[in-house]
């Protein structure tokens, strides 16, 4: 695949797809900053082609009180990690450019970590076991508890807990302040809705679903001062319930995490995104935003399925 992703990021195959997509809206999709040079790299690459907005500029376009640049580029951080404020946002500053960052507000002024993060320190310390059905190793319990009923993850993340506290080492980890996020907002960046704190939405009851996001809604409306109108889907799995929440309290429009570009004409409830990492090398992230990696990838899924489908028959 990295044979593939040079040839797709080379300046002629990235040049002619960002040609075609010209008038096409590409939301790139962060979640924490891993290093700092590569991801300046990144921005000095994407400033001189292409100028960002935010969300409201893209309801703006869908309402028709103005229209996109050609060329539009949103920027969007999951996860709300404090990276993107401390690192991210005066990198974004120095550029002119704009942001999304998409935060958990259950998690905002504390210091209690994501759940995967909670697996990750406890499988740092030994701590996963033989016996654990969710697997023995940091990958297979994270992928495991992603895919189990959400009392029942819940209830695993507050036994690794307990067995962290034994262990004299409690999970911890610094998370964004309420400061950092008006820091955010007053510099011209958008802060949106990524639910309480971070469950694969699909997972939940009907009505954990919408408790998630009202909740969330409420302490963003508190500490912001005005409520949040974008929400973007935790682990990109969509919940029915939750969707009706979210249309109840007036939001405009809700992302996805399936690495495609957007439709020319946007649907403001199945936003595409496209997934990018902060240290990528220039030629990814060059066939990445042009769009030509996704066509690739899209197909490759395509043929896969359809592999599966016949296989399934035979």
């Amino acid at each position: 695949m990295n044979a593939v992703s040079s040839i797709l990021g080379s300046r002629p195959v990235s040049a002619m797809s960002t040609a075609l997509t010209r008038n096409r809206l590409r939301v790139l999709a962060y979640h924490g900053i891993a290093d700092q040079d590569a991801f300046a790299a990144q921005l000095d690459h994407l400033s001189t082609r292409y100028t960002t907005v935010i969300g409201s500029d893209v309801r703006a376009d869908l309402d028709g009180s103005s229209s996109l640049p050609d060329r539009a580029l949103w920027i969007t951080f999951d996860d709300g990690e404090p990276e993107i404020v401390r690192v991210g946002l005066p990198l974004l500053r120095e550029r002119g450019m704009r942001a999304t960052a998409f935060v958990c507000a259950g998690l905002i002024d504390t210091e209690t970590p994501q759940w995967w993060e909670t697996v990750r320190m406890a499988a740092d310390r030994g701590l996963l076991r033989r016996e654990d059905t969710f697997g023995e190793t940091n990958a297979e319990a994270v992928a495991a508890l992603k895919q189990v009923p959400d009392s029942a993850r819940r209830a695993t993340i507050e036994e690794l807990n307990r067995r962290l506290r034994s262990s004299g080492e409690p999970a911890t980890q610094r998370q964004l302040t309420s400061t950092e996020l008006l820091a955010w907002v007053a510099a011209g960046c958008e802060v949106g809705n990524h639910s309480w704190d971070h469950p694969c939405l699909d997972r939940c009851s009907d009505d954990e679903q919408r408790q998630q996001i009202q909740r969330a809604d409420q302490d963003l409306t508190r500490i912001l001062g005005t409520a949040p109108t974008v929400f973007a889907w935790p682990n990109g799995n969509i919940a029915p319930a939750a969707l009706a929440a979210l249309k109840d309290l007036d939001y405009r429009l809700v992302l996805g995490f399936d690495h495609r570009i957007c439709a020319k004409q946007i649907d403001p409830w199945a936003v595409s995104r496209l997934r990018i990492d902060s240290d990528a090398d220039i030629p990814r992230l060059r066939s990445i935003v042009s769009g030509a990696h996704s066509s690739v990838f899209q197909l490759h899924a395509h043929a896969r399925r359809r592999r599966r489908g016949q296989h399934d028959r035979t």
